[in-house]
């Protein structure tokens, strides 16, 4: 069955798209002439001009679409050529029949295995089908993967830039999916890539200038020579020895020599002699002497040593290398600076006083801790001229190893991804392999059945049904005859002349829904005949008369009743009118209960506002007063005997089982003579049920007239006390009980 409409504009005088949804088995469409009911028509039998407008199948299953409309009747009776005809199981039927009707269970089998598998892979009615499953895996991915993005995106975003993904969640998503098959690059963490982006995406990135490796051997070989731990004296086998010794202090014994004169002494002003003099000089011998060159010479060395070692430190500050760390290495020079200069005090106070141990600060370890920094910045600088060297090929490395540390953090998400995928995958696989199989074995089994409709088919019965209809309702003028060939009608006067161009509109109306009537139960070639099919009524009793329209409404109930059987080939039906007293008559239906709807039917309004058309799902029946146009038609002065005999029908049959409180056959006895078989005929109808046609068609009226049947129709209300109602719905007084009237649906 047709599960929605979609009329998707522009088209006709939808401005706007209209969808009728959730459709049942049976759907009324009322709307006036010109709001767009045709359209909806033409839109089932997605004729040209519509094929935009969609049509979504239940399960899948697309059915034969059969559509009575305006466009039907021009195509098989506005044109010149014979009718073509409607070919119907013929004479030789019943082993045929015996066969068709062993095949169609096997049919019906295959198409609900076939739309119980579209179900399953497309779902429906709140069933998730597997491939919108599957569909639904990509939002999910496609989100977590765009949240890597806006986590990393502020220093990742130009290697997002150079792979086109940065502004797209899906091309994002894609870029993914895609290095997941092929990107091999090795994992790094995130701070060392980040660190690497800097360079490569810097732009204008130039190459930093090495640090010069710091050198102080000869400080460090300073600090350890055992002179400074030496105390140097004068010799101690001169005389005066012992003195200086007792005094405890050469250095300043030493200091004051300079002071002495040729006969006085520098310290206590006494004359001395020469040997005295002598024992002086000889105290402070050569080896003395060499022992203060010595201290003197370390103390240039390690001053020249000190020098050029703050001229290296001072160049690599100069050079503002980016990777060198200045705060801690600055630190570090401060108290490298102290340290020789506190050494450089020491040497010039082991050169005051050559007899006292000194021990100079070690200045290796912050010398290590620097050279370490300069190092690691030279490490830093190397790698960064290498990459502004080769950038480009740099730039493709580092972006690699971006998406392999992007992948990493999405791999327990790209797992569940790719398993679901997988298993999705295999499973839709798995079932469009059994819908094709499924398919196939339907073909074979609907080419059996066409091998059996071919043997056994013939227009002869539809020919012989219509003219009898035709008949039967006084069509005398004109009738279907057969071609030579024996697969086409003509239309014929009873003289055998062609009357295809001299019907009256009601004629052609008439033999054309006869036409379409019987075409649904056959087809329009000698195969096809038990195929499923769709049906639409579109306005089927414009042009004809008051007699006539009955009888189309009689033979489309009896479509309807065919719908609701679950083995009839016509799976669904849609009827469209524009006509009041056709939609109650059509829709009239005793099991429906008031405000309520039957679960096989839906009723829909179609309108024009200042927009364009549009379509309105209704929740009850949108046309209300059926018992008034049944009176109606009772005060009218046109109408057929067997319209009448069908309204007070109907009108008894409303009233009296509702509220008359009188059985039919107390009602009848009140009467005699020909009144009472009239009142009995009446009733008779109401009990040989209220939608048959069947029976109805053939009953002969003979002489009876409208008056008769009239007169009858309200002594029955008076005889059974009940004439105020009679008077008022024919307008003869104005009141009227209201419940009753609410009850009625007036």
């Amino acid at each position: 069955m047709i599960s929605e409409i979609q009329i998707n504009p522009p088209v006709a005088t939808y401005q706007e798209m209209a969808v009728l949804s959730d459709l049942r088995a049976i759907n009324y469409i009322f709307g006036s002439n010109g709001t767009g009911k045709t359209t909806i028509s033409r839109v089932i039998a997605q004729l040209m001009g519509h094929e935009h407008c969609q049509l979504i199948w239940n399960g899948g299953v697309q059915l034969e679409t059969m559509v009575y409309n305006q466009d039907f009747v021009d195509s098989n009776f506005n044109q010149d050529g014979p009718l073509q005809g409607v070919f119907t199981l013929g004479e030789n039927q019943v082993e045929a029949e015996r066969k068709i009707a062993q095949l169609k269970p096997k049919i019906e089998k295959e198409e609900e295995k076939i739309t119980s598998l579209n179900i399953q892979l497309d779902g429906d009615d709140g069933i998730l089908g597997k491939r919108k499953e599957l569909t639904d895996l990509e939002p999910v991915l496609k989100e977590k993967c765009w949240k890597q993005k806006e986590l990393h995106d502020s220093y990742f975003e130009k290697a997002f830039a150079e792979s086109s993904v940065r502004g797209n969640k899906e091309r994002f998503k894609l870029k993914v999916l895609s290095e997941v098959e092929i990107n091999t690059a090795e994992l790094h963490d995130l701070e060392t890539i980040k660190e690497k982006a800097q360079t490569v995406f810097l732009e204008n990135a130039t190459s930093e200038s090495l640090l010069e490796e710091l050198c102080a051997d000869e400080i460090i070989n300073t600090e350890s020579n055992l002179i400074l731990q030496k105390v140097i004296v004068g010799n101690q086998d001169v005389d005066i020895a012992s003195l200086i010794e007792r005094l405890g202090n050469s250095d300043w014994v030493k200091q004051g020599l300079k002071y002495h004169e040729q006969d006085t002494c520098p310290f206590c002003q006494q004359s001395t002699d020469q040997h005295f003099a002598n024992n002086l000089s000889e105290f402070f011998s050569e080896a003395y002497d060499d022992d203060i060159q010595i201290i003197k010479n370390l103390q240039s060395n390690y001053q020249s040593a000190y020098d050029q070692l703050i001229t290296d430190i001072q160049k690599n500050i100069d050079l503002n290398n980016t990777f060198l760390n200045s705060e801690l290495f600055d630190s570090q020079v401060q108290l490298l600076r102290q340290s020789l200069k506190n050494n450089q005090d020491k040497l010039a106070k082991k050169l005051e006083e050559p007899s006292r141990k000194i021990e100079l600060e070690k200045i290796e370890p912050i010398l290590t801790k620097l050279q370490k920094f300069v190092t690691e910045a030279n490490t830093a600088t190397n790698t960064h001229n290498t990459t502004i060297t080769n950038i480009k090929s740099e730039k493709q490395t580092l972006i690699a190893q971006i998406w392999s540390f992007i992948l990493n953090e999405l791999s327990a998400d790209l797992k569940q991804y790719t398993n679901s995928k997988k298993r999705l995958d295999a499973t839709i696989s798995g079932m469009e392999k059994g819908l094709e199989d499924t398919e196939r074995r339907l073909l074979l089994l609907q080419n059996q059945v066409k091998e059996l409709e071919k043997q056994t088919t013939s227009i002869q019965p539809t020919i012989k049904a219509i003219n009898d209809l035709l008949r039967k309702f006084g069509f005398h003028s004109f009738s279907l005859g057969e071609t030579d060939e024996s697969k086409h009608y003509r239309i014929i006067r009873s003289n055998g002349d062609d009357a295809s161009h001299s019907l009256s509109e009601g004629e052609k109306t008439f033999i054309s829904f006869l036409y379409f009537y019987y075409l649904i139960k056959g087809a329009q070639s000698s195969t096809g005949l038990t195929s499923s099919r769709i049906v639409v009524f579109d306005d089927p009793i414009s042009s004809l008369d008051s007699d006539i329209l009955y009888i189309v409404s009689s033979l489309i109930k009896g479509v309807m009743e065919e719908v609701r059987n679950k083995n009839s080939q016509i799976k669904q039906l849609f009827i469209l009118t524009h006509n009041v007293y056709f939609h109650k008559e059509i829709s009239f239906n005793q099991k429906r209960k008031p405000g309520n709807l039957l679960s096989e039917e839906s009723f829909w309004q179609v309108k024009k506002t200042g927009e364009g058309s549009i379509v309105l799902r209704c929740e009850t029946n949108p046309i209300q007063t059926a018992y008034e146009l049944l009176w109606e038609d009772v005060a009218s002065s046109n109408v057929s005997s067997i319209n009448l005999q069908n309204t007070l029908r109907r009108i008894l049959e409303n009233y009296f089982t509702m509220w008359g409180g009188m059985k039919k056959d107390e009602i009848c006895d009140l009467f005699d003579g020909r009144e009472k078989i009239i009142c009995q005929s009446l009733f008779s109808w109401t009990n040989d049920g209220s939608h048959s046609i069947h029976d109805d068609l053939y009953i002969n009226q003979g002489t009876q007239t409208n008056e008769v049947y009239l007169q009858v129709f309200q002594d029955i209300f008076d005889k059974a006390g009940q004439i105020g109602h009679y008077n008022m719905m024919a307008g003869v007084v104005e009141c009227i009980d209201e419940e009753i009237i609410t009850e009625l649906g007036i």
